[in-house]
């Protein structure tokens, strides 16, 4: 049972933050890819939001 129940929030969250930012960067340009390229995109977008948000904290 609780498996089942990480694995939904899990698989929500994912599906909230990284694939629907990924669609929202490709839509910009009037794409609409795979849902795999969706959630790298959305990886690598709020990758280097962290990262810039580290720089200017720490420097």
């Amino acid at each position: 049972m609780s498996d089942g129940l990480i694995r939904f929030l899990v698989e929500a969250l994912v599906e909230a933050v990284l694939t629907k930012t990924g669609r929202g960067l490709w839509g910009l340009f009037g794409l609409r890819p795979h849902d795999l390229v969706s959630m790298f995109s959305g990886v690598i977008f709020w990758t280097v939001v962290g990262i810039f948000a580290y720089a200017r904290m720490h420097g």
